[in-house]
């Protein structure tokens, strides 16, 4: 990757909701991603998807999302050449970045898309940053930077 002015650099912040823990037997039930350049928003996505297979209650209790949301959504292979072309143009971005990138990966895998994308994981980067922080969890990052948290 050659070497740009941050403010030229381009950064897809995704989170993902997912059917379980583990991207080799689980499926993504939704999906959000916000481009950004020079600090603005430039492109947004946000799905909810079919995962194909029943989602666990105790995944409804922690998301929010159930069977019945999901039923008509597309599926993974609807949404993925859109997706693949907003996450082909920056740093694919999360919060605990390894899990959200394994989860789309796979997906990718699975529709037959190869997905490669270099990573910035807001975890790891919080502990460079802010060593003397007790949490590294989101919410207690963006009071401690004061950021407004709005439509969790």
């Amino acid at each position: 990757m050659k070497h740009l002015p941050l403010s030229e650099l381009e950064f897809c912040v995704i989170d993902t909701e997912t059917t379980g823990g583990k991207a080799e037997f689980c499926r993504v039930i939704d999906v959000a991603v916000f481009r950004y350049k020079g600090g603005q928003i430039v492109e947004k996505f946000q799905s909810l998807i079919n995962p194909g297979v029943i989602i666990p209650e105790w995944i409804t209790q922690l998301t929010g999302i159930d069977q019945s949301m999901v039923r008509n959504a597309p599926t993974f292979s609807d949404i993925a050449p859109q997706l693949s072309d907003i996450l082909s143009k920056g740093i694919f971005t999360a919060h605990n970045a390894g899990f959200d990138y394994s989860f789309i990966h796979h997906e990718f895998l699975r529709t037959g898309i190869y997905f490669d994308q270099p990573q910035c994981c807001t975890v790891k980067l919080a502990r460079i940053l802010f060593p003397e922080l007790g949490s590294r969890s989101l919410g207690f990052l963006c009071e401690h930077l004061m950021i407004d948290i709005w439509d969790r």
